[in-house]
């Protein structure tokens, strides 16, 4: 199926994308009155003018709406899914967590103010499903994940245990997805998406010195590095990483690591550097006017336009730190 003309809109999208000197700008701004006039120049602005002050709200019904534009043209619907069911597993983790406590005798648990409208799945259909345990149409495999979540926390008590279980099956849906679409180039980003996520849960276990033989849970399947290798760099020193995975595209990126000596700051370095190297993966689908990468690259180009835009708003808003802000930027 041709991407030609699809790709051709992108192009054009791509130019109203916020570049660096804006949000050095946005940074910049004296207090959040200046920051909001800013944004006036923006697509955000319709959006600010209907949310008040709620800038989450804001920033979510950006991408919303630029997700519905791209459906309305994209072939391949199961491209936005990718980067949309995520948020549905997000919203998942958020339904249960409210159900754990309302049964553990918190009446005031449910927190429906957490769910994102960016998934895939109604939120008013996945919070039904869930409270009145229907789980047969549901999607990427939630009909059997969710029961597996309760028996885990009954079990267990634990959200955390709940969490892992949701994330494998979240990163197996998205491999699905992505396979059943064959796209090699789709499917090589979502196998270095489960690698940088492992990367990052490698870098946060060592710098709380965790038991290297109970870490294996921790990390996803479907990477093009195996789930036990990754927990096997928690038996070496940090500095070693970088070589140890020499053999691999996404090893370099933990050359950071040497570069630190507090691990709390290579933590939110190494974070940002996978991050970006994520849309790296992406790169070359720009060269290329019928790649269906390019939709992806898109959509994960406005996300991090998103996250910049939360990241400058709570630095304003807040007073806080605006040099460690700008570090965070993508």
């Amino acid at each position: 199926m041709s991407y030609v003309y699809t790709v051709a809109r992108l192009r054009g999208m791509e130019n109203h994308i916020l570049d660096s000197a804006f949000f050095s700008r946005l940074m910049d701004s004296a207090g959040i009155d200046d920051a909001v006039k800013a944004l006036g120049e923006t697509s955000y602005s319709q959006w600010i003018s209907q949310a008040g002050s709620s800038f989450d709200k804001a920033i979510d019904s950006e991408i919303l709406a630029t997700c519905e534009e791209l459906k309305s043209f994209v072939p391949d619907k199961e491209l936005l899914d990718i980067f949309r069911l995520p948020y549905d597993f997000h919203n998942v983790k958020v339904l249960l967590k409210g159900l754990f406590k309302v049964r553990g005798g918190e009446l005031e648990g449910r927190r429906y103010d957490l769910l994102s409208k960016l998934g895939t799945i109604d939120t008013e259909e996945l919070t039904n499903a869930i409270e009145t345990e229907e789980y047969g149409f549901l999607p990427y495999g939630l009909t059997d994940l969710i029961p597996q979540c309760w028996q885990v926390w009954e079990a267990a008590k634990s959200a955390q245990a709940v969490e892992l279980v949701i994330d494998h099956q979240m990163f197996r849906a998205m491999l699905k997805v992505a396979e059943d679409l064959k796209m090699p180039e789709v499917v090589n980003w979502v196998k270095a998406r489960i690698d940088a996520e492992n990367l990052k849960s490698a870098v946060r276990l060592a710098r709380m010195n965790y038991d290297p033989a109970k870490a294996l849970p921790f990390f996803h399947d479907g990477g093009t590095i195996r789930a036990d290798d990754v927990a096997k760099l928690l038996t070496e020193p940090q500095e070693t990483w970088s070589r140890i995975l020499s053999y691999t595209d996404i090893g370099s990126v933990l050359s950071a690591l040497t570069e630190q000596n507090d691990m709390k700051a290579a933590l939110s370095d190494v974070s940002k550097a996978l991050d970006d190297y994520l849309l790296k993966v992406l790169e070359s689908a720009k060269y290329s006017m019928d790649s269906p990468a390019n939709v992806l690259l898109f959509m994960l180009t406005k996300e991090a336009e998103a996250r910049n835009m939360r990241v400058a708003l709570v630095c304003v808003a807040g007073g806080l730190d605006r040099e460690f802000g700008r570090r965070l930027l993508k």
